[in-house]
């Protein structure tokens, strides 16, 4: 049996987060983090409310965030192989997916939907409710890339495919893929294109960003 008492998430520190799960409060949220143990925890924890509740999971995140994911659900007595067979948990790797769609490191729009929407179609439709959570870290490697305005264009991407399909979509990205002298420019555009924007452990000072 599934024990949801050993993924009670340590720092909880927006609720409306911790509800994405929920067909009727979807959105789409930026968590931003310092310790990827704040953001494994609350990534865990809504996959295994989303599938428990028997709705879909599609994961897009680094080898090691799913490797850790994984690790803690099924610590917790969460069987994903039967998720997997059924079409309801998917965790693909970040920076191969984004090598699908991305044209001279630019997200293209026709590839995006074809990849990333046909994947998104599939699962809603093995949803017992149509509805999918996602994770993403596509965005953040991008970032990583120095390519922050291409971060903000697949944010916009998303946005659109959610015109389309019932999905809360959560992107995380940690404060050093925005470098030594993040651009509070681009701070903003990505926090522009999110309904919320959770902050880090340690969120960034007026000081260490640069306009």
């Amino acid at each position: 049996m599934f024990d949801f008492e050993k993924l009670i998430v340590s720092q909880i520190k927006c609720p409306d987060l911790l509800a994405l799960h929920k067909p009727e409060t979807s959105g789409h949220v930026v968590q931003f983090y310092e310790d990827d143990t704040f953001m494994i925890e609350n990534v865990s924890y809504l996959v295994a409310k989303s599938l428990t509740a028997g709705d879909s999971s599609v994961l897009v995140a680094t080898e090691t965030h799913l490797d850790r994911i994984q690790t803690r659900l099924t610590s917790c007595g969460l069987v994903l192989n039967r998720f997997r067979e059924v079409g309801r948990y998917v965790a693909l790797d970040a920076a191969e997916t984004l090598s699908q769609f991305s044209v001279d490191g630019w997200p293209d729009e026709k590839k995006f939907n074809e990849i990333i929407g046909g994947l998104i179609c599939r699962s809603t439709e093995k949803s017992a409710n149509g509805f999918v959570f996602a994770f993403g870290e596509m965005v953040a490697l991008l970032c990583f890339a120095n390519r922050p305005a291409a971060a903000v264009r697949l944010e916009q991407l998303w946005n659109a495919l959610a015109q389309a399909h019932r999905f809360s979509l959560c992107c995380a990205y940690p404060l050093e893929s925005f470098g030594r002298e993040p651009d509070l420019n681009a701070l903003f555009q990505i926090c522009a294109e999110h309904s919320l924007a959770v902050p880090a452990e340690s969120p960034l000072q007026a000081s260490d960003v640069r306009s």
